[in-house]
């Protein structure tokens, strides 16, 4: 009896040390999986700051390497042209916050937040900038004199600054001429654009969302065993910490798995085992995806950059010629011409004011994309609104014997508070479609009040639209069948960006239509109301 206890207890002691063990094995491994998806988020995060900057980089030397930038910054600065093409241009494309330029260790240009200030506008920047422009400019002057031109000229430079107490993403680059003709028409110091971009709030939160961290937060000192990156500016010196919570992956596994573990352990080490190797078949199915996801991000990244460039460079290359084609046009028309002559100038002018609209739609698409779009909070009278919007269109509702009338209820009628430019804007496309696609009849605008906001629709006696034909409208690039795209102009582009702006302002948009019985167009908008009611039912064209 006693040896039969004997191993009764024996084997009661194997089992605990067999489960303990087991348990043991199992810890140590899921802390294994979460020190290297620590260390995976480590290298991730790293290699992303380095992406951001190099991308920044890129979207500096997008209007740096240019004869026109050489000139505008040589000897007499054009600061209505570093306006467009520096101040605005990186704060609208890239949403850069500071963008000044030095010469000299001297500030010729200073933009922030997309409008032209001077020096003292950008704080502590002068003088963090300087000695980084001060080897830009030395090395850009030593290339320049071995008489190298356009990209194999330009100098660069980038990394991080703490800047009055904030952390800031910063590129360099040197003016740099495309042609001698250019280059020897000005042979003073090299002027250095410098840009940054703010790690504030929102940038930590998309930066996150990117990475899948949770909890990111840019930090003076390192938070306890949270996992991080410091940071090191353009010099070397620390300047914070990125911190975030462990995702902890081997923790999460042992939790969801712990009624197969206690199983498992009951039946001694052989479940230890195979749980152990299903454990390391997952471990490398996690690290297989993160690299996958690593690898396609850097990619759609890259695209997206390579794109983002290519509407830069168009509204640069597009808008110049096309606007000396507008204004030739707007010239020739002065002078006495003969009746053939003006209606083909007319023609060259429509066509070009087509082509501006539709670039001008094409990048109202990229800022969408990419966010950029902002909206604005200003009064506006609903009523004025209404009829810029549909005054423009009353000529060509005129020129088909065309009804166009506008109802807006009394008790809508005011002043709010919204973006009067993008309302038109949405509008005016609207009437413009139901012009365009109605031969009979006419074309009523109306806007009726709601709780919150204001319900606009534009309604039309024109052929209607097919049932199977609705889903895809507010598509990009897509109108109603092929046979309305051969008989009507038109990108596709309209309804599309109607929809995308109304969305931004919290509201949607919607569309009833049979053929044969016309079309609705309808959208609604939260808009806080400011003034008095007041009517406005009136006939804007017939």
């Amino acid at each position: 009896m006693r040896l039969i206890q004997g191993m009764v207890a024996a084997a009661a002691v194997l089992v605990v040390v067999s489960i303990l063990g087991g348990l043991g094995l199992t810890v140590l491994t899921a802390r294994t999986l979460d020190r290297i998806e620590a260390r995976d988020e480590i290298r991730l995060v790293r290699r992303s700051i380095e992406v951001s900057l190099e991308r920044m980089t890129r979207e500096l030397t997008s209007a740096t390497v240019w004869d026109a930038a050489y000139a505008a910054m040589g000897a007499k600065v054009d600061a209505p042209w570093a306006d467009i093409n520096f101040g605005a241009y990186y704060k609208e494309q890239f949403e850069h916050d500071v963008a000044f330029v030095l010469r000299d260790g001297r500030v010729i240009y200073a933009s922030r937040d997309g409008k032209r200030g001077d020096a003292r506008a950008l704080g502590g920047f002068p003088a963090q900038a300087a000695p980084i422009a001060a080897e830009v400019t030395k090395d850009a002057a030593a290339v320049l004199a071995k008489g190298r031109l356009s990209t194999g000229a330009e100098v660069t430079r980038r990394g991080l600054m703490k800047v009055d107490g904030a952390v800031y993403l910063v590129a360099f680059a040197s003016v740099t001429p495309e042609s001698r003709a250019v280059a020897d028409a000005y042979a003073g110091p090299p002027a250095v654009v410098v840009v940054a971009r703010r790690m504030d709030g929102p940038f930590i939160r998309r930066f996150a969302d990117d990475l899948g961290l949770e909890d990111l937060q840019l930090l003076a000192a390192p938070p306890g065993l949270k996992p991080r990156v410091q940071l090191a500016d353009i010099n070397g010196r620390p300047i914070g910490v990125l911190s975030w919570d462990a995702a902890d992956p081997g923790l999460t596994l042992i939790k969801s798995l712990a009624p197969w573990l206690a199983l498992g352990f009951l039946v001694m080490s052989l479940a230890a085992f195979f749980l152990l190797r299903r454990v390391m078949e997952a471990l490398a199915q996690i690290r297989d995806s993160r690299r996958q996801l690593i690898a396609a991000k850097e990619e759609a990244e890259a695209a997206n950059a390579a794109k983002t460039l290519f509407l830069a460079n168009m509204s640069h290359e597009i808008r110049t010629p096309l606007n000396g084609v507008l204004g030739m046009a707007q010239v020739m028309a002065a002078d006495t011409l003969s009746e053939p002559q003006a209606r083909r100038l007319r023609i060259l002018e429509e066509s070009a004011r087509s082509l501006m609209a539709l670039l001008n739609d094409i990048l109202d698409i990229a800022r969408l994309e990419r966010r950029a779009m902002r909206l604005r909070e200003q009064p506006f009278d609903l009523v004025e609104m209404v009829d810029a919007a549909c005054s423009a269109f009353s000529g060509a509702a005129a020129a088909k014997n065309l009804g166009l009338k506008v109802d807006v209820a009394p008790e809508a009628g005011g002043r709010w508070t919204g973006d009067p430019i993008r309302l038109r804007q949405v509008l005016g496309n609207l009437v413009a479609n139901a012009i365009k696609f109605t031969e009979v009849g006419g074309v009523t605008v109306r806007v009726r009040p709601l709780t919150k906001g204001l319900r606009f629709e534009v309604e039309d006696t024109g052929p209607g639209i097919a049932p199977q034909s609705l889903p895809s409208l507010f598509r990009r690039f897509s109108q109603a069948d092929l046979s309305m795209t051969r008989a009507h102009d038109g990108a596709g582009l309209g309804l599309s960006i109607c929809r995308e702006l109304i969305e931004l302002m919290g509201g949607s948009i919607d569309v009833r239509s049979e053929p044969g019985q016309g079309s609705s167009f309808f959208f609604v908008v939260p808009l806080e109301r400011l003034a008095d009611q007041r009517p406005s039912l009136r006939v804007v064209g017939s």
